[in-house]
């Protein structure tokens, strides 16, 4: 207990120091083995904010690059997060939908897609054979901590009993996470504040919009006609719909206009 006690103590005194996510990754590794971690804050509406990652390696260096540009827009926690994902201790794979991942849909975006991995892809570069564990952390302002875990399925993959330890830390983890980023939060993130511009915004109906930010979040019709209360019937009519507005007819061309839209809010938040 006392042991416990100091941990705790030491991660406070870090609350107003530059080491302040180092330390909580040490707090953490006392609690759990894992072999990385990163933590990102999301933002509902534009891209991630990056707090630390302890990748080696130019590759990995460019993965966390790659993944900071383009690629958070298909991660399961990002897409999670903007549903109004609960602070908690999650499976990677346990966020990711029913039909996820299909090779049609994801040619050539800086993609690997792999059934190897826990959602049949990683980012290129990013180091693969990773079993994730995301620590979810609820901030002001409609803001998400993504804390994850790594470990090297060679290494074993996480159990119930290592999520078990994570969640007893939550309360916790997120006080002291909450007071860092009231003190920090403009050393982390330079850009102005703005509203994004929804997804197809004068070209499609917002139930149009919502049929395809599912399909892009990797539902199929069935789990799409399921989450919004209305027919396979209808939700395929508002897909068809919307392909016609948006002059595209494949899932890889929906997506390429969507990575073309969240690139282009980037370039207008920097």
């Amino acid at each position: 207990m006392r042991h416990a006690h100091e941990r705790a103590a030491c991660l406070v005194r870090a609350i107003d120091r530059d080491d302040f996510a180092e330390t909580l990754i040490g707090h953490l590794a006392e609690r759990v083995a894992f072999d990385a971690a990163t933590i990102f804050v999301h933002r509902r509406d534009q891209g991630p904010i990056h707090v630390f990652d302890n990748f080696t390696g130019e590759k990995a260096k460019n993965g966390v690059r790659e993944y900071l540009e383009k690629t958070y827009a298909l991660n399961p926690f990002y897409q999670a997060q903007r549903a109004g994902l609960a602070s908690g201790v999650y499976r990677i794979r346990d966020l990711a939908p029913d039909v996820f991942f299909q090779s049609e849909f994801y040619n050539d975006y800086r993609i690997k897609v792999t059934s190897r991995e826990e959602i049949g892809y990683v980012t290129q570069d990013w180091p693969e054979g990773l079993a994730e564990v995301d620590i979810a952390l609820r901030l002001e302002a409609d803001e998400t901590v993504e804390l994850a875990l790594y470990r090297y399925l060679r290494n074993g993959d996480f159990q119930k009993a290592d999520l078990d330890l994570i969640q007893d830390e939550l309360v916790f983890l997120l006080a002291c996470f909450s007071a860092y980023w009231r003190r920090n939060r403009a050393s982390h993130d330079q850009s102005e504040p703005r509203q994004a511009d929804p997804f197809g915004k004068g070209r499609i109906s917002s139930r149009e919009r919502q049929v395809l930010e599912l399909v892009l979040r990797g539902h199929s019709s069935e789990s799409i006609a399921s989450q919004l209360g209305i027919s396979l019937a209808t939700v395929k009519t508002h897909r068809k719909n919307a392909y016609e507005k948006l002059n595209i007819s494949t899932q890889a061309e929906l997506l390429n206009l969507y990575l073309k839209h969240i690139g282009t809010e980037l370039a207008q938040t920097s």
